[in-house]
């Protein structure tokens, strides 16, 4: 599996302002942490709030200037496509953008690999609730479990804070700047507060491929709302069709119920059904029972909360995906007694 360097930008400091000093989201809204893992050479989305020249940075300094294809550009926005240069050497790189006197970067940006293996490991964690007592203490151990695995990325399905607070965004933000691994982030209930998960992270709503297969990751904020023809249908309706020629398509997000909009149901399990939904919400795994969605193909997987300890790895492969049992990162409790382990059964029941 892949290793990953480990991004020291003490360089920049002085040089840039990288995200407000809030961490919240300046110039370049995307790539940040959430983006997708690349080879030299393949292109990647960015969006930002003006048209720029952008450029990579490696921990020793080395600079790699990105042809962009701009596609839209406002004047409030601009959204291209960047392409390393081909002798990139796979590693973590820091974004750079450039337009007159303004200078903005973005960490843990953009993750180059040697190629995509056929068969690989990632990790799924879900319900970090930093700001809540402990809660970043716990994440860390569970971040640097992951980092003793062979996972190539990380899945982090929601509710990443207690309260949506900008105190405790500011300490997501610094926990995912330390993982030596690529994060994918979506919202969760608790991080919502107005436009606060935006802020940090951009939209809600992408999808990215590893290899040959697709990840869709997607809000579940509008799911239980009207069944309209809304903005996320329309992004759901696109992922789904440009993901369907993937090995493997695997979805995640916070939360997921039976009684989510029928449209949304039919666009993420009808036609081009979603392999594998992975999400969290519930602090619990799904029970045997829940092997699937309620109507369709599409098979479950729910982690406990990493609030608890809980974490999981997931293999993808050739053959299929097979799910993990739980990890805990709690200690035992008393010499001779079973591990405290996290409220799911040993046996994973979508294992393969």
């Amino acid at each position: 599996m892949m290793r990953f360097l480990i991004l020291s930008c003490l360089f920049l400091c002085g040089l840039a302002h990288g995200r407000s000093q809030d961490q919240s989201l300046s110039f370049i809204l995307t790539p940040n942490n959430g983006v997708p893992a690349i080879t030299a050479g393949e292109a990647f989305p960015v969006h930002l709030e003006v048209e720029a020249d952008l450029k990579l940075a490696d921990d020793a300094g080395n600079n790699y200037p990105l042809t962009v294809t701009w596609t839209h550009v406002t004047e409030l926005s601009a959204k291209g496509m960047a392409t390393p240069p081909s002798d990139c050497p796979p590693g973590v790189y820091t974004l750079f953008i450039m337009d007159g006197e303004t200078i903005d970067y973005s960490e843990n940006a953009v993750w180059i690999v040697d190629s995509y293996p056929l068969q690989y490991r990632f990790a799924h964690i879900s319900d970090l609730h930093i700001g809540r007592a402990g809660a970043m203490e716990m994440a860390q151990r569970i971040r640097d479990a992951i980092h003793a695995s062979e996972a190539s990325f990380v899945l982090i399905t929601g509710d990443l804070t207690e309260d949506a607070s900008p105190e405790s965004f500011r300490m997501v933000v610094s926990l995912l700047n330390t993982f030596q691994k690529p994060t994918f982030v979506v919202p969760g209930k608790q991080d919502r507060d107005d436009q606060s998960y935006e802020q940090f992270f951009g939209s809600a709503d992408y999808a990215f491929r590893f290899g040959e297969d697709g990840y869709l990751g997607f809000d579940s904020k509008h799911l239980f709302m009207t069944d309209d023809l809304g903005a996320q249908d329309g992004f759901l309706h696109r992922a789904v069709r440009d993901l369907k020629l993937s090995r493997w398509m695997i979805g995640f997000t916070h939360r997921y119920e039976g009684m989510m909009g029928m449209r949304s149901q039919l666009l993420l399990f009808g036609d081009n059904p979603l392999h594998y939904l992975l999400f969290g919400y519930r602090h619990a795994e799904n029970t045997v029972e829940e092997k699937t969605v309620p109507w369709g193909t599409t098979r479950i997987s729910v982690v406990p909360a990493a609030v608890d300890g809980a974490w999981r790895l997931v293999d993808v492969g050739v053959q299929g995906v097979l799910i993990h049992p739980v990890t805990s990162v709690l200690p035992q409790t008393v010499p001779g007694e079973a591990e405290a382990e996290s409220a799911a059964p040993d046996t994973d029941p979508d294992a393969e």
